[in-house]
């Protein structure tokens, strides 16, 4: 039953990254077309580097949570071990969620 919980708060952790991100990506839409027609091309720097952060974000909530860059870190541990000479760990890897 523990498990349960556990897994249910990280999925509903998950989720409410996914909805901050996607309310932060409409304000942003909203934001930078209202200061495209009122300061012009002078907010065009300041909407780069907003979108540049958002993509990062994006990238890091899509990707980062696909399993992808756990199950590389976890790879990459059992590797310094090994160069270490200790044993990898049993098999704790994280499931791709």
């Amino acid at each position: 039953m523990a498990q349960q919980d556990e897994q249910y708060q990280q999925a509903l952790a998950r989720v409410r990254a996914r909805k901050s991100f996607f309310y932060s990506l409409t304000v942003y839409v909203i934001i930078n077309v209202i200061f495209l027609f009122v300061a012009g091309e002078d907010w065009l720097w300041v909407t780069l580097f907003w979108g540049f952060g958002l993509a990062i974000w994006g990238l890091e909530l899509f990707v980062g949570s696909s399993g992808w860059y756990s199950n590389w870190e976890s790879r990459a541990v059992d590797k310094e071990l090994a160069k270490r000479g200790a044993a990898p760990r049993k098999s704790t890897r994280a499931k791709a969620g």
